[in-house]
């Protein structure tokens, strides 16, 4: 009889123990993946300057190739982007985030790198 109420203490304590073990993995995981969130959401904060970055690299680059060219060629100053350059999204991809920001950051940077190279 005494062995008997022993094994069910034992087995008692060990499903107890078991529900406790099984709840703090549980509120881990979710104090993780709320951490996560964070974690995306700075990543996408980080991902949307580097797009913005790209766009001035690519603008910059497009335009002083443009202004040079131009500027050989003897054709007057136009430093906004046209041609192949007008709809001011090479080098966009759609992780660069918001379109818009991207092409109103390659046209300022197209104008910058233009000027520069015709002078």
């Amino acid at each position: 009889m005494l062995a008997q109420i022993t094994r069910t203490k034992i087995r008692t304590a060990a499903l107890i123990l078991a529900i406790a073990s099984s709840s703090s993995l549980a509120l881990a995981q979710d104090w993780h993946y709320n951490d996560h969130d964070r974690d995306d959401y700075r990543f996408d904060r980080d991902h949307d300057r580097d797009g913005l970055r790209i766009a001035r690299d690519f603008g910059f680059q497009d335009g002083r190739s443009v202004g040079r060219q131009d500027m050989f060629k003897g054709k007057p100053l136009n430093p906004y982007p046209r041609g192949r350059y007008a709809h001011e999204d090479h080098g966009y991809r759609h992780e660069y985030g918001d379109k818009y920001s991207y092409e109103a950051e390659y046209a300022r940077a197209y104008r910058e790198g233009y000027e520069r190279a015709y002078r």
